[in-house]
C-alpha cells in the first residue's frame, strides 16, 4: 500500500472510529436541546441577523417583554469590566439611576450597525453605537469614521458611547471605542429573562431562550457545550479535521459562479476575463486590450495595468477599476482627472500609489451574510446582474472610454528610460 492509500485507510477508520466510540456525541447532542428556531434559519453566524436581533432585544418597547432590563444590564455590565480609563464619563450607577421617557433604535444608519438615541426625563440624550463583527475583522478605518459621523450629527448628546462588539473579544483599532463580547450578551440577557419571566409571554420566551442556547453553543469558549465539543476533538482529531477539510466554500462557489457568468456572456458585454481568485474576479474591456496595457507586473498572472476588479472579500461585492503600479508619469494626471466626473474615485490620499481606484460603482445593496452562502448560485446571479449593470452604467461606459483614450501615453510612458 503507498503513502496515499494509507493515509485514506487511515482517515477512513478515524470516521468508523469517531461514529462507534464517542459516547460523547449522546452528551453533546442532548446539551445542544434538539430543536433551535435560530438554527433552522441557518442563523449561528449571520452578522446581520444578530445584529437584528441584539437591536430587538435593546428596544423598551419590542414585543419580548424585557422592558429597558436588557438594555440597561448589558451597557452596565460591559463599563464596568472595561478598563476604568477607557470612558470615565459613564459608570454603571449612571446607567442604574437613568430615568429613559425615549429610545430611538437605528439599524444600518450610515452603515453603522446598531444606534441608540436615549432621551430621559431631565431631557439629557445619550448616544450608542454599537459596531458588531462576528466572523469579519474592522477594516478602512471604518471605527473611526464612525464615530466622526456620530460625533458630527450627534454633537449636543450630554453622552455617547461607542461599543466594539465582537465573538473573539477583538481589540478595536479606535481607543474611541469599548469592547463588549457575546458572553456579556449571554450573561445579561440570562438575567432579564429571570428577573421579567413574569412579564414575557410563551412565544418571545422561546425565541430569547433558544438564541440564549444559541449564544451559549456558539459563542462561549467556557460552557459545558464548549468543554464536551473540547473532548470530543481531542479523542478524534483527524476524523474531525477530514470533516472540515470538506466543508463547502460558499464564497468561493459564489465567486466562481460569477467569473463563470463573466465569460460565458464576455463576447456581449465587450470585456475580456483577466486571472481570478476565491477573493477578486477580474476582467477588461476590450477597448483595453492594446499594447499599452499590456506591461502590467502588479497582479501575478496578469499583464495588465488597468483592469476591473469585482471584490468578495468583504460585507458586500464590490467593483471598481484599479491600476497597479502604473508609470508615475501616466498615473497622476489620470488620478487628478478622476477626482471630478464621470469617475468615481476612493477618496483616501490626495496622491496615487502603486494600486489606485481610479473609479468604484456604487454600493451594492447585496450583503454576503453567512446564513444565506448556502444558496450560492443565488447570490452569485445576483452579483452578476449588479456587476453588468454597473458596467453598462453611462459613468462607467465613460470612464472606459476615457481610460482607453490614454492607452497610448501608458505605451509611451513605458518606453520612456
Amino acid at each position: 500500500m503507498n503513502d496515499k492509500s494509507a493515509s485514506l485507510q487511515a482517515d477512513f477508520d478515524s470516521l468508523n472510529d469517531l461514529i462507534v466510540n464517542c459516547p460523547d456525541f449522546d452528551r453533546l447532542e442532548a446539551l445542544l436541546g434538539g430543536f433551535n428556531l435560530f438554527q433552522v434559519l441557518k442563523f449561528e453566524h449571520g452578522e446581520i441577523r444578530h445584529s437584528n436581533v441584539l437591536a430587538w432585544i435593546l428596544d423598551p418597547e419590542g414585543s419580548h417583554g424585557l422592558d429597558s432590563i436588557f438594555l440597561k444590564k448589558w451597557l452596565m455590565r460591559v463599563l464596568h469590566e472595561s478598563s476604568d480609563e477607557t470612558n470615565p464619563l459613564i459608570a454603571p450607577v449612571d446607567i442604574d439611576a437613568w430615568q429613559l421617557t425615549d429610545v430611538e433604535l437605528r439599524r444600518e444608519w450610515k452603515n453603522i450597525d446598531v444606534l441608540l438615541v436615549l432621551t430621559f426625563a431631565d431631557k439629557r440624550r445619550w448616544v450608542v453605537c454599537i459596531e458588531n463583527k462576528i466572523r469579519s475583522a474592522q477594516h478602512s478605518n471604518q471605527l473611526r469614521r464612525y464615530r466622526s459621523i456620530v460625533e458630527t450629527h450627534f454633537s449636543e448628546a450630554n453622552k455617547k458611547l461607542f461599543l466594539f462588539l465582537t465573538k473573539r473579544n477583538e481589540l478595536p483599532e479606535d481607543e474611541g471605542y469599548i469592547s463588549a463580547s457575546y458572553t456579556q450578551v449571554h450573561k445579561a440577557l440570562k438575567e432579564s429573562l429571570e428577573n421579567r419571566s413574569h412579564a414575557i409571554g410563551s412565544e418571545p420566551k422561546v425565541l430569547l431562550e433558544n438564541y440564549l442556547r444559541l449564544l451559549e453553543e456558539k459563542f462561549m469558549e467556557e460552557s459545558e457545550i464548549a468543554r464536551t465539543a473540547q473532548r470530543i476533538y481531542q479523542q478524534h482529531r483527524r476524523a474531525l479535521d477530514v470533516i472540515f477539510d470538506q466543508k463547502p466554500d460558499y464564497l468561493r462557489a459564489i465567486s466562481d459562479k460569477v467569473r463563470q457568468l463573466l465569460n460565458e456572456n464576455a463576447d456581449s458585454l465587450g470585456i475580456q476575463m483577466e486571472a481570478c481568485n476565491k477573493a477578486y474576479v477580474r476582467f477588461i474591456p476590450k477597448a483595453w486590450d492594446v499594447p499599452g496595457n499590456s506591461h502590467g507586473t502588479a497582479w501575478a498572472g496578469i499583464k495588465r495595468t488597468v483592469v476591473f476588479e469585482v471584490k468578495f472579500s468583504g460585507k458586500r461585492p464590490y467593483l471598481y477599476v484599479i491600476s497597479g503600479k502604473a508609470p508615475k508619469a501616466w498615473i497622476e494626471p489620470l488620478w487628478i482627472q478622476s477626482a471630478s466626473s464621470p469617475f468615481k474615485r476612493v477618496k483616501r490620499k490626495d496622491q496615487p500609489q502603486w494600486w489606485c481606484m481610479l473609479h468604484t460603482a456604487p454600493q451594492s445593496n447585496i450583503v454576503f451574510d453567512d446564513s444565506e452562502l448556502e444558496a450560492p448560485e443565488e447570490v452569485a446571479q445576483s452579483v452578476y446582474e449588479w456587476c453588468v449593470k454597473s458596467h453598462q452604467a453611462t459613468n462607467t461606459q465613460e470612464v472606459i472610454k476615457i481610460i482607453a483614450d490614454q492607452l497610448p501615453a501608458l505605451e509611451a510612458a513605458f518606453s520612456t528610460p
